[in-house]
C-alpha cells in the first residue's frame, strides 16, 4: 500500500490541465518604413537620406548601384497579444518559443518590373539581411514618395537605430515569386530575438541588401489588402508530467511536449541521489501527449521524471 500512496502523491504533484502542444499566434506590424539615400540617377531626389517615408505602402530592399540609391526597410511588431495568449493557454512562464517566421507579400513581385514610382528599383532576386534591432523607439512617419516628409524615421536615422545590441539573423537569397504571393522567412532563435519576443513587447527589425542584385519589394500594413507583414510566433509547453495512476500492466505516466519528439523515462528510489536511471524511451504523439506504461514498477517508491 505504502509502494502505491508514495507514487501517487509524487506525480500529483505535477497534475495539470492538458493543453495544446503547439501554439502560433500571428501579428501584424504596427510600424514599417523604408529608408532612402537617393541618388544622382533618380530624377526627383539625390538626396533623400533626411526624408521620412513611413506611409508609402511598401517596403524597400536594394543596393546602392540601384538606380534611386540604397534603400533600406525596418519593421516592428507588438507581441503583447502573443504572449497574452500563450499565458493563458500554458500558464505563465511555462512555455518556450520554438519558431518565428516572415511573412510578406507584394504587389510587385514579377522578375524585371518596373513599379509604378521610379523611386523603387526594377524587381530583381538577389540576397538580403534580416537584423533583429534593440531599438523600438523610431516613428513611422507619414511621408510617402511623392510627398516625403521629416517626422519619422529616415536613413539618417541608422546610426542611433544600430547602436547595439543588434544582430544579423539571417542572410536569405530573394527569387520573385509572383504578384501577391507569400513568402515565409523563417528566423534562427538567437537569444535576443527570443527574449525580446517573450518580453511581450516591441519587436524590430532591420532588411538590408546583401549584394547588388536585389530589388526587394514587400507590402506594409498600410497597403492593406491582405499583404500585410505579418510574424508568426510559435510556443510550445514547457515538458512536463501530467498525471501518474496504477493500471493492470504497472504503473502509466503522462505528460506533454513537443509534437513527435522523443523523450527520456528516467526513474530513482531516491530524490537525494544524482542516480536517475533510464528505464525506457517514449515518442509523443502529434498533439504532444506522452503516454508510457512502467510494467517493471518495483516498490517500496520510485520516482520519475522525463528527460530530453
Amino acid at each position: 500500500m505504502n509502494w502505491r500512496r508514495n507514487i501517487f502523491v509524487l506525480v500529483s504533484l505535477c497534475l495539470g490541465r492538458i493543453a495544446e502542444a503547439q501554439l502560433t499566434n500571428s501579428s501584424m506590424t504596427t510600424a514599417d518604413a523604408f529608408l532612402c539615400t537617393g541618388s544622382m540617377n533618380y530624377e526627383n531626389g539625390a538626396d533623400l537620406t533626411g526624408l521620412n517615408f513611413g506611409a508609402a505602402g511598401t517596403l524597400v530592399v536594394a543596393p546602392a548601384s540601384s538606380a534611386s540609391g540604397e534603400t533600406q526597410s525596418v519593421i516592428k511588431f507588438n507581441l503583447v497579444a502573443s504572449v497574452a495568449q500563450f499565458n493563458s493557454v500554458y500558464g505563465s512562464n511555462n512555455w518556450t518559443i520554438t519558431g518565428a517566421t516572415l511573412d510578406l507579400a507584394s504587389s510587385y513581385g514579377v522578375a524585371g518590373v518596373q513599379p509604378n514610382n521610379p523611386i523603387f528599383p526594377v524587381i530583381s532576386g538577389g540576397k538580403f539581411v534580416i537584423e533583429w534591432l534593440s531599438d523600438d523607439d523610431w516613428l513611422e512617419g507619414t511621408g510617402t514618395p511623392n510627398l516625403p516628409t521629416t517626422d519619422g524615421v529616415c536613413y539618417n536615422s541608422l546610426p542611433a537605430l544600430l547602436m547595439p545590441p543588434r544582430e544579423i539573423l539571417c542572410t536569405n537569397t530573394y527569387s520573385p515569386p509572383g504578384d501577391n504571393v507569400r513568402v515565409f522567412w523563417p528566423l534562427p532563435l538567437a537569444t535576443n530575438l527570443v527574449s525580446d519576443i517573450c518580453g511581450g513587447g516591441d519587436v524590430t527589425f532591420r532588411f538590408y541588401a546583401a549584394d547588388n542584385r536585389v530589388g526587394y519589394l514587400f507590402n506594409s500594413y498600410k497597403y492593406g489588402r491582405g499583404n500585410e507583414p505579418l510574424i508568426h510566433v510559435i510556443a510550445t509547453p514547457v515538458l512536463k508530467i501530467l498525471s501518474g495512476a496504477f493500471t493492470n500492466g504497472g504503473f502509466r505516466l503522462t505528460g506533454i511536449g513537443n509534437n513527435n519528439a522523443t523523450y527520456q523515462i528516467q526513474a530513482s528510489v531516491n530524490l537525494t541521489t544524482t542516480n536517475w536511471l533510464t528505464i525506457g524511451t517514449v515518442s509523443a504523439g502529434t498533439n504532444g501527449a506522452i503516454v508510457y506504461d512502467d510494467t517493471s514498477a518495483i516498490g517500496p517508491q520510485r520516482f520519475y521524471r522525463l528527460s530530453q
